[in-house]
Formats: structure tokens, C-alpha cells, sequence
């Protein structure tokens, strides 16, 4: 079950203050040694009233419990656009988990790129992530 447009737009709101306006969606297929690592639909919203930038990225991973989880990046260097803002989020969140952001250990390690979902705990580093809601705003 994916976010809608409106609960990734509240989270972009929530996170990083200002208003989003949904501007297009893209899909996204990082790959890492030819292996595909994160697919999906990358929103792209822009962003008024934000003193540090005038767009924003969120997308949805699913979390252990079923329930989407909302990731959201700002346009800030060194993210430049969707795919950016994915490849950002992924190398954030394996330093958060393994303390490094080489994807390709991580498919060593584990044996399949999809053993470890964009879920868990925040760190100061890390992109915005919301737990979804089931319907109820």
C-alpha cells in the first residue's frame, strides 16, 4: 500500500514547514552492479515558504507492519532531483543501520538488495520519514 499524494505532501509540510504543491511524479529504478536496489515513484513537489529550498521529494517504502513509511528529502545539494534525493536516502540510512553507505556491501552481506527496506530508527542525518496512517488524518 503506497501514500497518497495528500499524505506525502502533509509529511513534506510537517517535516520541513512551508507549503507543497505536487508538481509531477517520477519513476525511479536505482540499480547498484547492475542489480536494482530501490524501484518506485518519486513525487516531486514544490515548496513555498521554505527558507532552505524551493522543492521537495517524498515517496513511500512499505514498513515491517504493512503500513507505508514516508520518506522525504529536500532539494538541497548534493540532491539535485528524484533520483538524487533516493540515493541520498539510501546511503543515509545504510550508514544508519551498518555505519557505511557502500550499497554494495550490502548486497554481499545480505544476499538480496530487498532483505533490507528503507524502514527504522532516525538519525540527524538521515532523510524525514513518517509512519503511515490507515486512513485516519
Amino acid at each position: 500500500m503506497d501514500a497518497s499524494k495528500d499524505d506525502l505532501k502533509k509529511a513534506i509540510e510537517t517535516e520541513h514547514r512551508g507549503k507543497a504543491t505536487h508538481h509531477h511524479a517520477v519513476p525511479v529504478n536505482e540499480k547498484e552492479r547492475g542489480q536494482s536496489i530501490w524501484h518506485g515513484i518519486v513525487h516531486v513537489f514544490d515548496l513555498a515558504d521554505n527558507p532552505k529550498a524551493k522543492r521537495a521529494y517524498a515517496w513511500s517504502n512499505p514498513g515491517e507492519d504493512g503500513k507505508p513509511v514516508i520518506v522525504t528529502m529536500l532539494h538541497i545539494d548534493p540532491v539535485k532531483g528524484p533520483i538524487e534525493a533516493v540515493r541520498a536516502a539510501l546511503a543515509a540510512e545504510l550508514n544508519a543501520k551498518h555505519g557505511h553507505n557502500d550499497v554494495s556491501r550490502r548486497l554481499s552481506a545480505s544476499g538480496s538488495p530487498h532483505r533490507d527496506p528503507l524502514h527504522g530508527g532516525r538519525n540527524p542525518s538521515a532523510p524525514s520519514r513518517q509512519r503511515g496512517r490507515s486512513g485516519n488524518s
